[in-house]
């Protein structure tokens, strides 16, 4: 595993595992975690369907506050749960091979949705890619590179142009960048620039359009993002602060305002030097730039969605002094970020975010009541702008 990666599938890295080797190094560190007193607005956690297994929620899409669908997996299957605007519920979902997961999903509308991820079968990880009728889902053939692919993340336009990203192994141990593209009947793969021979891989990807795409990850120990004009994708140069550094969330509320967000280290990359903290850079139709973000002594940052351009909403999760996990939601109000009190079960991450508006968020994750010993149960939060509600 790539040091200060960006987010990683649960299905490879175990359970709670969105944690690079750097945040691992660090455990033997005191930190000093500076955040919010309780305010008056929080978020506490919604209950998810009970599964009785182990369980995670790695990505979400809400189309309305009364519509969002959540993937993931439980045991070695693969998990999807529906929001209708009372209650989350379990919907039947399709496997193949073993160790099925789902790590993203895109909806345009009731009855149009992509999710991605990858299975196991005969000794390599392959891409994994189903489909939602409105009735029901189903599994939809999906190309693979090299010696295993997995998808990471996907991003819709329309029911007939959607984009998702990963990565492949070619065979020398490094994995690289892996594009595919769904006209409305099949998947394909997409050429896109070859960055070896270094490792590398995408985490995140949003579509404006089918003209006008990011996607971003992580190369060589930088921060990676290539754009889609609607003929070809090139490299786009970004910020990497410090020594190391990926992206592993983007959202777009135009085509010439979007924010990634990530993490990144001034460390020398030797034992406890490496100090995770969160990165959120923002484009403006021109240029990457770093943005300022509040950041524990060791903090990640997964996942973010953005209503509007003066309203972005980033999750992950950060480190106490105790060295437990604790969920991390960060606010973009036009002008700053700021970090949003939010209530963590013991050993808890969030991983992806969707916001249908301001005023209505919903955030998924995982936790573990044994501090990552035991089996971890899925994890929603939900935000409505002025009070939570189950």
């Amino acid at each position: 595993m790539r040091a200060l990666d960006a987010k990683r599938r649960p299905a490879v890295c175990g359970r709670l595992a969105f944690l690079s080797a750097a945040g691992i190094l660090v455990l033997g560190l005191a930190w000093n975690v500076v955040l919010p007193a309780s305010a008056a607005v929080s978020w506490p956690a919604l209950s998810s369907s009970p599964v009785g297994s182990e369980s995670t929620l790695s990505g979400v899409s809400c189309l309305s506050t009364g519509s969002c669908t959540a993937v993931g997996y439980v045991g070695g299957r693969t998990l999807i749960e529906s929001w209708n605007g009372t209650a989350w519920s379990i919907v039947r979902s399709p496997d193949r091979g073993t160790n099925s997961t789902l790590n993203g999903v895109s909806c345009v509308s009731a009855i149009s949705c992509e999710a991605v991820g990858d299975y196991y079968h005969s000794g390599l990880t392959q891409t994994l890619t189903e489909s939602w009728n409105g009735f029901a889902w189903s599994i939809v053939p999906s190309p693979d590179r090299g010696f295993g692919s997995t998808l990471n993340a996907v991003s819709c336009a329309s029911g007939k142009w959607c984009v998702a990203v990963g990565e492949y192994d070619n065979n020398n141990s490094l994995s690289q960048t892996l594009i595919e593209s769904w006209n409305g009947t099949a998947w394909s793969i997409v050429p896109n620039p070859t960055l070896v021979p270094n490792q590398s891989a995408f985490n995140g990807v949003f579509c404006v359009s089918a003209s006008s795409c990011f996607a971003v990850g992580d190369y060589a120990s930088n921060t990676l993002v290539e754009s889609w004009n609607g003929t070809a994708w090139s490299v786009v140069p970004s910020p990497t602060p410090g020594s190391y550094g990926g992206l592993s969330g983007v959202e777009c509320s135009s085509a010439r305002s979007c924010v990634a967000v990530g993490n990144y280290s001034n460390g020398t990359g030797s034992g406890s030097s490496i100090l995770p903290r969160t990165l959120v850079e923002s484009w403006n139709g021109t240029a990457w730039s770093i943005v300022p973000s509040p950041s524990p002594s060791v903090a990640y940052l997964y996942g973010v969605s953005c209503a509007s351009a003066r309203s972005c909403t980033a999750v992950g999760d950060y480190a106490t002094k105790s060295h437990v996990r604790q969920v991390l939601v960060e606010s973009w109000k036009g002008t700053s970020w700021s970090t949003v009190p939010s209530p963590s079960p013991f050993a808890a991450y969030l991983y992806g975010v969707s916001c249908a508006s301001a005023r209505a968020c919903k955030a998924v994750g995982e936790y573990s009541a044994n501090g990552g010993a035991g089996p971890t149960d899925a994890l929603i939060e939900s935000w409505n702008g002025t009070a939570w509600s189950i």
